[in-house]
């Protein structure tokens, strides 16, 4: 395992802003949730866009600019303000773009810190502002939701202290939707995994807010963008779990595995993704 990574700043004053920003664009965000007049488009991947994107990025955008003009700005939709700092916000200002513009409240604003030679991610906020549930975590600070510490994931195996021989019967696994198991060239993992006895289909940063809070032991993700990523990276480790990657099959995109760690190493190797 690599070397922490520690910024030359205050991590967990810059993570206190990037949560003020997130929870801001929270309820600018909530404001338009449901709008009949919501004005929507498609991008170039046939994935949808709402105006609420462009304009929570926005928010997002200058309130990170403002508190810390020296750290860079990678978002989903206006791309990389990059003048060569040594560390990036990698923001998604809405992860479930589909479920907020279907009237589903299981979306979010992802706001990760990655150190930029290294690719390391040091730090992540996920706001699920229909939930009211703001999750902030770094090294050596843990994880908390909404001020409040949670115990490590590995301290809450739940579910699984009763069938220790095999946590699959007794532990929640989660996966992206199929479409992104197709993007990547591994729909038959989907398929694998539907047959687990509780799994469960919790997509987008909702399904990684529920892996830090134990209520899911693992998500398998694959065909994930950086803005995809790297909060929910940094939240899981600062939590005591695991993520495991590999380049996907998608030009550009992680295949990924979050959770628990013995959970995250069976499915690495159940899957194949893995060898040993």
């Amino acid at each position: 395992m690599s070397a922490k990574v520690l910024p030359p700043f205050d991590l967990e004053a810059v993570l206190a802003s990037a949560a003020s920003a997130a929870e801001a664009a929270g309820e600018q965000v909530m404001a338009r949730f449901r709008a009949i007049d919501l004005q929507i488009d498609g991008k170039g991947d046939g994935s949808p866009v709402s105006e609420a994107d462009r304009a929570a990025e926005q928010l997002i955008r200058q309130h990170l600019g403002a508190a810390f003009p020296h750290i860079d700005i990678f978002g989903e939709e206006q791309g990389y303000s990059d003048t060569g700092s040594s560390y990036r916000f990698v923001v998604d200002p809405i992860d479930g773009t589909l479920s907020f513009i279907s009237g589903i409240p299981l979306f979010g604003t992802l706001i990760g810190i990655e150190e930029r030679n290294s690719g390391q991610a040091i730090g992540g906020v996920l706001h699920l502002p229909g939930l009211g549930e703001t999750y902030v975590g770094g090294p050596g600070l843990g994880l908390r939701c909404n001020h409040q510490q949670l115990p490590n994931i590995d301290q809450r195996r739940g579910r699984a202290q009763d069938q220790p021989d095999n946590p699959f019967a007794a532990e929640i696994i989660s996966a992206g939707d199929p479409l992104q198991f197709h993007n990547a060239g591994c729909p038959q993992d989907h398929a694998r995994l539907s047959q687990k006895p509780l799994f469960r289909g919790y997509s987008d940063c909702f399904g990684h807010a529920m892996v830090l809070r134990g209520a899911v032991g693992a998500m398998v993700d694959p065909a994930l963008a950086p803005w995809d990523l790297v909060a929910s990276t940094a939240l899981v480790r600062a939590a005591g779990g695991t993520v495991f990657t590999r380049q996907s099959k998608l030009a550009g995109h992680t295949d990924a595995i979050l959770g628990r760690p013995d959970l995250v190493t069976a499915l690495s190797l159940e899957l194949g993704w893995r060898t040993s």
